[in-house]
């Protein structure tokens, strides 16, 4: 029976994995638990469930569940699912970055009890601090012309943990300027977002007092996308879990493992599956894809993994199609023909369920151009955004989708913009405090509430009365102010979104009046109707000189772009890029030519 009535909700919905033996296997996990999902298959219902379960069977406030996930996004999604069940206020539940954990639950807490070598109060550096921190550093270290970039510096970080000589072997200009970096950053009394987890990483490696009190606080971790999370995670969990007696349950698919220039490694996922001390569970349905969709992955993954249609009968359609013009012969021919002809297919389908998939931001420019010029509106993910995706920013846009019309349905739910809002917060608010600042925030809401006011004085009204004087007063939300500044910049006049409405800036995760632009990573855990994979040509999708490690990895890209369709599947090439000397007719990419042939083959063979 649950220990909390309050969460007896996800009883109902538990039925519903009776028909699935993994989800339900991974349900009924007592141990550690290592869920191998597929694409589409379940796993944040599967994810859901299983906390929900836990949060009302296993633990007891004070102690709970933390859930690490790899974004904001992730995290907000994971949100919004458990607000359903009536679990958006549990206590004793973290659902957040690893970045945030560390921060919150292991460093804020203990970094200074165990003589951590860092700045205190803990100050995160903007991005532009990091850029100039590293370029003078490196230049002072190799010169001006240095061949080294900030993400090679960053990866080596993530990768080489231990600093020892081997590490020093593995690339000594780096190891020099990784920790040239670090000290200009401890005078500069600056931490930076890898620091969380690396500091993070030391403390729960270096002190069993530190392991104990986690363990004691957070008896229970589940990490969902764990193959996108990296070595410092990796050794975080595994002394939790294997050495402080926490309680593992972990989600990923090293198939879309996509983040290797990170310095991710799916690998990992696949270490724990298979210790013998934990359950590996495998999610072989697809829920998402119809069966032709599925099979064309398969293929173009190149291994045979079993996953099934959940519904065989479903139909799809996949189609190569040359465009010898280039990008924009391209994206005249999605925005004339196809875009039509995907909305005319399937009565209720609307723009918002076909995405526009890319390799690079430059690409998405061209697509972008011909969409606005055709009169269709869109959203954009990827580098050429006017801001990023962090937590205030996301949370911003929430509060416009409830003061927009969400508040009659209740989605979001106020409580949990609520909860969200506090918790930006480094130290824990009294019950007068955060009683305060609920009031606050229905108030300020409550006056904002329109169906057709503009986004531009709904942001500048929340960055005044709220998120402008949080963040001047939070070191750890450094980073984040200056995304919100250039939110504000973008709907300010003359901005990019200075017309758009109140109801489109609550949608930009996903409106049905927009169109879809994405990068390939970008789009990894999205799902749509339509799929449309442009500038897939060799020297964009691989890039032209790919060693066999990156290859592999632009590869499961490409898989990943595959499997976000339900329905179908467009991809387009035409045969050549420009390059800095002229045009370089390299022929499309060398995965659409294996898919083709090999699904033409299959097909053939009956």
């Amino acid at each position: 029976m649950p220990l909390r009535s309050t969460s007896a909700a996800y009883l109902g919905h538990a039925a519903d994995l009776l028909g699935n033996p993994g989800q339900q296997a991974a349900y009924d996990s007592r141990e550690h638990c290592v869920v191998l999902a597929g694409p589409g298959s379940g796993k944040t219902k599967t994810l859901v469930l299983k906390l929900a379960r836990i949060l009302a069977e296993d633990v007891r406030a004070p102690r709970g569940v933390a859930c690490i996930t790899y974004s904001q996004e992730c995290a907000r999604e994971l949100t919004r699912r458990l607000e359903e069940l009536g679990l958006g206020d549990a206590p004793n539940l973290y659902i957040g970055t690893i970045h945030g954990f560390c921060l919150r639950h292991v460093l804020t807490p203990y970094a200074r009890l165990a003589g951590l070598d860092a700045p205190y109060p803990l100050t995160l550096a903007t991005t532009r601090q990091v850029e100039t921190t590293f370029k003078q550093v490196a230049e002072r270290l190799l010169g001006v012309g240095q061949p080294y970039k900030l993400h090679d510096m960053s990866k080596y970080r993530r990768v080489h943990l231990d600093r020892d000589v081997q590490d020093w072997e593995a690339d000594p200009d780096l190891a020099r300027i990784a920790e040239g970096y670090e000290g200009a950053l401890r005078i500069a009394g600056l931490v930076d977002f890898d620091d969380l987890v690396i500091c993070g990483n030391q403390l729960v490696a270096n002190h069993d007092w530190v392991l104990s009190a986690i363990a004691a606080r957070w008896p229970v971790l589940a990490v969902d996308e764990y193959q996108d999370l990296g070595l410092p995670l990796h050794r975080i969990v595994k002394r939790l879990a294997f050495d402080g007696g926490v309680r593992l349950f972990a989600v990923g698919d090293a198939d879309q493992s996509v983040y290797g220039f990170t310095g991710a490694d799916g690998a990992l996922l696949l270490e724990l599956a298979e210790r013998d001390d934990v359950e590996a569970v495998r999610l072989q349905f697809n829920y998402r894809s119809a069966g032709r969709i599925i099979r064309a992955s398969e293929l173009a993954l190149g291994e045979a993994r079993g996953y099934q249609a959940h519904d065989p009968r479903r139909q799809a359609l996949i189609e190569f199609t040359e465009r010898p013009g280039g990008l924009e012969d391209q994206a005249n021919y999605v925005v004339e023909t196809v875009i039509p002809q995907a909305l005319a297919d399937k009565a209720g389908r609307v723009v918002g369920d076909i995405a526009i998939l890319y390799r690079a931001a430059n690409i998405g420019d061209v697509f972008a151009e011909a969409l606005a010029s055709a009169g269709y509106d869109y959203v954009r993910v990827d580098n050429a955004a006017p801001y990023k995706k962090v937590g205030l920013t996301s949370w911003i846009e929430d509060c416009a989708a409830w003061c927009s019309g969400g508040w009659r349905e209740g989605h979001p739910k106020l409580g949990g913009l609520i909860n969200r809002w506090t918790g930006f917060r480094s130290g824990h608010a009294s019950e007068l405090e955060a009683r305060h600042s609920a009031r606050e925030l229905t108030s300020f809401l409550s006056e904002q509430r329109s169906d057709d006011s503009l986004a531009a004085s709904f942001v500048a009204a929340i960055r005044a009365a709220l998120v402008d004087p949080l963040t001047a007063c939070e070191p750890s939300l450094a980073d984040q102010r200056e995304q919100v500044r250039r939110m504000g910049e973008a709907f300010a006049a003359g901005g990019k979104l200075e017309a758009l409405d109140l109801k489109s800036l609550g949608g930009r995760d996903g409106s049905p009046a927009h169109v879809n632009l994405l990068t390939l990573h970008s789009a990894k855990g999205c799902e749509y109707d339509v799929v449309i994979m442009v500038g897939m040509d060799m020297g964009a999708m691989p890039w032209r000189r790919e060693t066999a490690s990156e290859l592999r990895e632009s590869r499961r890209l490409f898989y990943v772009g595959l499997t976000r369709a339900r329905d179908a599947v467009h991809m387009l090439y035409s045969g050549w890029i420009p390059g800095r000397y002229g045009t370089q007719r390299l022929g499309r990419s060398p995965f659409v030519e294996e898919l083709e042939e090999k699904l033409t083959a299959s097909e053939a063979a009956g």
